[in-house]
């Protein structure tokens, strides 16, 4: 499971991961009954230098240790002086102590890993409602209108409450379509006020001024609206309704305009992969701040269009191209194929600046890129995030759905820590097939959820990929034996 094959990791190993460190980490993260904050978390929140008064054991033993501790940190990495002062500057930002929380936690708890196991989730993806205005033909968690069991609003805040106790930065509300959810306002304010970056995840049909100003007002950070062709008729297909491609193109200006972060997301199958290019430009043309692509999975009513996912050597076409638009500046782009962080490495072989792309992050470290992304990992299912459901139940990922316990009913903390199908995720070791054997397992590790889509087997290789073409290939065969074809354009 470690891989400390570079300097680099072997440097962290031996900052953190030793018998000297570790009860001071574990001390670090216990909460004080005073500031009900861990002490870590208070600390790093005097060092930005906005508190008035310091305890004597922070501003001459504490303080001092974690300054000395980020300075060798940055180093590592290959960062200078002046990083070290943004560092300082974003501690500002709660949900940027959370973080750093969460991370010294999945130390202490878990050691130095790769890839690396936070002590609590970076982010969880919560499916808020089940209710939905528009009917897609991939969605995952086959939203409409259904009667189907949901939290109350006091359960959903006991809900948020286990989160914020157990130490999350991230939270990033979906559906279903979220602003249909009850309470969907105060949840947004009540997690903003625990310190939490919040995001979310809609169709933008919904996303007037008014609605915009309002997310804004409530403490929302950031949201990615699902845009999945450049041309109406593609998307309202894809989407179920017509004539909503012009409320979600209004809905992405109108967040724009409220001053929210704005991401695109695209869905891409053989509905849309054609029009990628024509997609990139509309999405520098509606100024947006990322471009996301979406890899599909069949799961939900996806498998119902399971005939419309690309072919491995397609997927690298696009994944090639989209690691160019990065390297070239055109668009800043991510991808949750974890296969977008060996594409960006191979794109820049011998090139002197060096990035690898991913879902959650973009290096751009010259000299350490590969380094961090092998610590990121890549996949992050059921190891750095997890997913909800409008009812509590909790799954390693949006996409895979094997439920490992519920909000309302399980002990959180005890979940994370001990679950097998979480620590089973977590352990490059059990992949099986090529992802096994790849060179690149550590930073990518193929997509988990597509791996159980297929074989119903969480450690089977990622038939997406272009070292698993042999894989697809024997997928082919045995699903095209039956009646319908299931796939087209192999």
């Amino acid at each position: 499971m470690i891989n400390m094959s570079t300097p680099t990791l072997r440097t962290l190993r031996h900052l953190f991961d030793n018998p000297l460190m570790l009860p001071i980490f574990k001390l670090l993260v216990k909460k004080s009954r005073k500031s009900k904050k861990t002490y870590l978390e208070k600390a790093l929140e005097d060092m930005t230098g906005n508190t008035k008064k310091i305890p004597m054991y922070e501003k001459y033993i504490l303080i001092p240790f974690l300054e000395m501790l980020t300075k060798k940190l940055i180093n590592t990495f290959g960062g200078t002086n002046e990083d070290f002062k943004q560092t300082i500057e974003d501690l500002k930002k709660p949900y940027i102590r959370r973080a750093i929380n969460a991370v010294v936690k999945g130390v202490a708890d878990f050691g130095v890993r790769v890839p690396f196991v936070p002590g609590s989730p970076f982010l969880v993806v919560w499916d808020y409602t089940w209710r939905c205005n528009l009917r897609c033909k991939h969605c995952y968690i086959d939203a409409g209108f259904v009667n189907r069991q949901e939290m109350t609003l006091n359960e959903r805040k006991r809900a948020l409450d286990t989160l914020a106790d157990a130490g999350l930065p991230i939270i990033a509300f979906s559906g279903g379509e979220p602003l249909m959810g009850v309470g969907i306002f105060e949840i947004i304010k009540r997690a903003h006020d625990y310190g939490m970056y919040t995001a979310m995840a809609t169709n933008g049909t919904l996303l007037t001024k008014e609605v915009t100003r309002k997310l804004v007002k409530m403490g929302l950070n950031y949201v990615q609206i699902s845009l999945d062709a450049p041309i109406p008729k593609v998307h309202d297909d894809f989407r179920g309704i017509p004539g909503v491609w012009n409320k979600t193109v209004q809905g992405i200006k109108n967040a724009k305009e409220a001053g929210l972060y704005v991401e695109i997301s695209t869905v891409v199958t053989y509905y849309n992969y054609h029009l990628i290019e024509k997609m990139i430009q509309l999405a520098k043309k509606l100024n947006a701040d990322l471009l996301m692509h979406y890899n599909f999975i069949p799961t939900g009513r996806g498998k119902d269009i399971i005939k419309m996912d690309l072919t491995p050597e397609d997927r690298e076409k696009l994944l090639r191209r989209l690691a160019e638009a990065l390297y070239n500046g055109e668009l800043q782009v991510a991808s949750t194929a974890p296969q977008f962080a060996r594409a960006t490495i191979q794109f820049g072989l011998g090139l002197e600046k060096k990035i690898v792309g991913g879902h959650f992050f973009i290096s751009g470290f010259t000299n350490k890129a590969i380094d961090i992304g092998e610590l990121v990992g890549g996949c992050g299912a059921g190891r750095t995030y997890i997913s909800m459901e409008p009812n509590g139940d909790i799954y390693p990922c949006v996409f895979l759905p094997i439920r490992v316990g519920n909000i309302l009913k399980d002990d959180f903390t005890d979940l994370w820590r001990n679950n097998q199908i979480l620590n089973t995720l977590r352990d490059r070791t059990n992949l099986k097939g090529s992802c096994a054997t790849c060179p690149y397992k550590y930073i990518c590790g193929g997509c988990r959820a597509r791996a159980y889509a297929y074989f119903r087997d969480i450690t089977a290789p990622d038939p997406g990929c272009i070292y698993n073409r042999k894989y697809w290939e024997a997928l082919k065969k045995e699903l095209t034996k039956k009646p319908i074809q299931v796939f087209a354009n192999i």
